[in-house]
This record gives C-alpha cells, structure tokens and sequence, in this order.
C-alpha cells in the first residue's frame, strides 16, 4: 500500500470511530429498497431496481425491497410496471421456474406467456414452434448476450425477453 492509501484509510476509520452516530444517520436516510439494489450483479438488473424503488418513493408506495428472483431479465421498462417485493439474494440467479398461467399467440406467430409470479415473457425466435400449454412448468434460464431461453416438454427451447 501506498502512504497516501494508508493515511485515507486511517482517516476513514478514525472518523468512523469518532463519529458512530453520522453512520446511522446516513443507513437510516437510505431505504432499504434502493440499498437492495446495490447487491444486483446485471447492470440492467440493478437500473431496473432502482428505478422501481424510485418510483415506490415518488408515489408515496411503501416498498419493501426485491427479490433478485423478482428482477430477472427486467429491464428499466418492465421494473415500473411491477416493482418488486421481497429482500436481494446476494448470489445472481441463472435460472427460474414458474407454472404457466396464461399462454397466447401474437398476430405474428410469437407466443406470450405469463407465470404465476406475474412475470409475462414474449418469444423472440420466430422459426421455433414450442409446444407450451396453461399449466405447464417452464424453466427460464440466462442465456448468452443478455437472453433468456424457455423450453418445453420435447426439450425444443426458444429465446425470450421479459416484457412484464
């Protein structure tokens, strides 16, 4: 370590011990929505989260955090319509579950699903043809650059994004 690196560490630490009090003031003045957010991994994850909670704060909403689970493959545009609810997990999730709920086709072939935790995901390759039926269990795992994959019951997967 450098002598400038130890002298700023040893003045972090000597006000830290001199002055407890402006450490709690300074927890208590961030919510514990927005500090969750910092523990997100994905960039666009993290943005979505805080966006969430800065919304819940504006509205006068009380916000009791999200769940890492709750922000998968949201982006800033999907968080506003559905902040979330639960405490971070520290760890970033490469997959989950759920049970369809609601399942449609688009004008364009795509299919639409929305699971029982209220995510709803939107099919993105138009030459794969899933066979997804109301109340299947669908694995959405993170893919490559950003994607996300669901399969069904033959093991044939399709990229999806998450649209809510």
């Amino acid at each position: 370590m450098t002598r400038t690196m130890i002298c700023a560490l040893a003045g972090a630490l000597a006000g830290a011990l001199l002055c407890p009090g402006n450490a709690q003031a300074a927890d208590e003045a961030v919510p514990r929505s927005i500090e969750a957010c910092a523990s997100l991994l994905r960039d666009s994850e993290r943005l979505a989260c805080y966006d969430a909670a800065v919304a819940a704060l504006k509205s006068g909403a009380e916000s009791s955090g999200v769940s890492a689970e709750n922000m998968f493959g949201a982006t800033s545009a999907t968080s506003q319509r559905n902040p979330g609810v639960r405490d971070v997990k520290r760890e970033e999730l490469r997959q989950i579950s759920g049970t369809v709920t609601s399942l449609r086709r688009t004008d364009d072939g795509m299919i639409i699903v929305e699971l029982d935790n209220g995510q709803v995901w939107r099919q993105q390759d138009s030459d794969v043809r899933l066979m997804l039926a109301t109340g299947d269990m669908v694995t959405i795992v993170r893919a490559s650059m950003g994607t996300f994959r669901i399969a069904d019951k033959s093991g044939r997967f399709s990229r999806f994004k998450r649209v809510r």
